[in-house]
């Protein structure tokens, strides 16, 4: 285990030796053929290499480290009978089921186009709109967060805080570099070196801030968790 400062917890070694080489062996695919492609529009670039391509190797690897730190949070609400761990792995089901369900996606589209914005401001209203509705996703988290946050002891505050460094870390990628990646797209579509750029900025730090992410869940809540429970706020 690798122990992290201030009581936040502590990663899980074995998780890590597994996620960060698999990330790094499809993110360096992924920048070969972007190379590639940017260099010569003609080459064949798989889509389950791309590791930005949803139900692409990278992306699956992805599903699969959200349903690994949902388990292992959902272990330690059995055992310690409280329920933050149980709140987050609820937000950690709908971003997973956001992901490979392509909600905001999806949401985005029907919202454009049913607001009108898409008329007014053209293909940059899908992604206002994806924001939009990953904000709503985010509030149907908030509600039990919330609750369950207030009633947490001190010391399983502090875990979920660790957690939380680097989900801001997934959904600075996700959401932030994303939303400049679909500007770059739009301002300069003639820069495909440029946007690949932040494709790979976008796609890599969202892999591995995920696999820190699992290995946090995994180390902190998981079977090598605490074995006591913690007393619950009044």
């Amino acid at each position: 285990m690798i122990e992290l400062p201030w009581g936040l917890g502590r990663l899980d070694r074995r998780v890590l030796f597994v996620l960060i080489p698999l990330d790094l062996a499809l993110l360096a695919i992924g920048v070969v053929f972007g190379v590639a492609v940017a260099l010569d529009p003609a080459v064949h670039w798989p889509r389950p290499l791309q590791f930005d391509h949803d139900w692409g190797l990278a992306e699956m690897l992805n599903y699969l480290k959200w349903l690994g730190a949902a388990a292992a949070l959902l272990i330690a609400w059995r055992r310690e009978r409280a329920p933050l761990p149980a709140a987050i792995a609820l937000a950690f089901l709908l971003a997973v089921a956001d992901d490979a369900g392509r909600l905001h996606e999806q949401g985005s589209i029907a919202l454009a186009l049913g607001t009108g914005l898409y008329d007014r401001i053209g293909s940059l209203a899908f992604q206002l709109c994806e924001i939009v509705v990953w904000a709503g996703l985010g509030l149907v988290c908030l509600g039990p967060l919330w609750v369950s946050w207030r009633r947490a002891a001190p010391a399983l505050r502090r875990r979920a805080m660790g957690i939380g460094v680097f989900f801001v870390g997934v959904a600075a990628c996700a959401i932030g570099i994303d939303t400049l990646h679909t500007l770059v797209g739009f301002y300069w579509p003639d820069q495909a070196m440029l946007s690949g750029v932040f494709m790979i900025a976008e796609g890599g730090g969202e892999n591995l801030f995920l696999s820190l992410l699992t290995a946090h869940a995994v180390g902190s809540f998981g079977l090598g968790g605490v074995s006591a429970p913690e007393p619950a706020r009044p």
